[in-house]
């Protein structure tokens, strides 16, 4: 029931998303969509064992990934015209390649050290380096540095 309401937020987060661009606000919801998932890599930091602060973490990140899906794709497609099935195709094949190199790191990171007291730091850490990332990149579609994010935050706590 947890899991069906946490999809339904990101859900309505792009629908509302959209409705930003469609107004022309989508570079400035890109913004709010980057901000709100640093500030969801911080709630995630200072979660320590509590389920209520993860939650938070996983929707408000859903919310922000969800936003910047939309938003970015809805720009991408308004651009490549004609080539909206390669320009798709290459989208995707990105964000599968970017989140598999997310998930191998993530994995060799773990059998490495485990989830030890310095995850937090390094958390922090990540999502300070993907807001400059971000800040950086932001006419390129940004769930190509997200991914990885996102992948690396279903990996399990225990």
């Amino acid at each position: 029931m947890l899991a069906g309401r946490q999809a339904l937020t990101g859900c309505v987060a792009a629908q509302r998303a959209g409705r930003l661009h469609d107004r022309g606000w989508s570079v400035p919801a890109t913004g709010v969509g980057w901000a709100l998932a640093l500030v969801s890599f911080g709630v995630a930091a200072a979660a320590g064992r509590s389920v209520v602060l993860l939650v938070v973490a996983v929707v408000l990140l859903d919310v922000a990934i969800q936003s910047l899906n939309i938003l970015n794709f809805t720009r991408l497609f308004a651009v490549a015209g004609d080539a909206c099935s390669r320009v798709n195709t290459a989208t995707i094949t990105a964000n599968f390649l970017a989140g598999a190199a997310g998930s191998a790191a993530a994995g060799l990171l773990w059998s490495a050290g485990g989830w030890g007291r310095g995850e937090p730091g390094r958390c922090r850490a990540l999502g300070v380096r993907a807001g400059r990332v971000g800040g950086r990149t932001a006419r390129t579609p940004a769930h190509h540095h997200t991914q990885s994010l996102v992948t690396a935050a279903h990996r399990p706590l225990a």
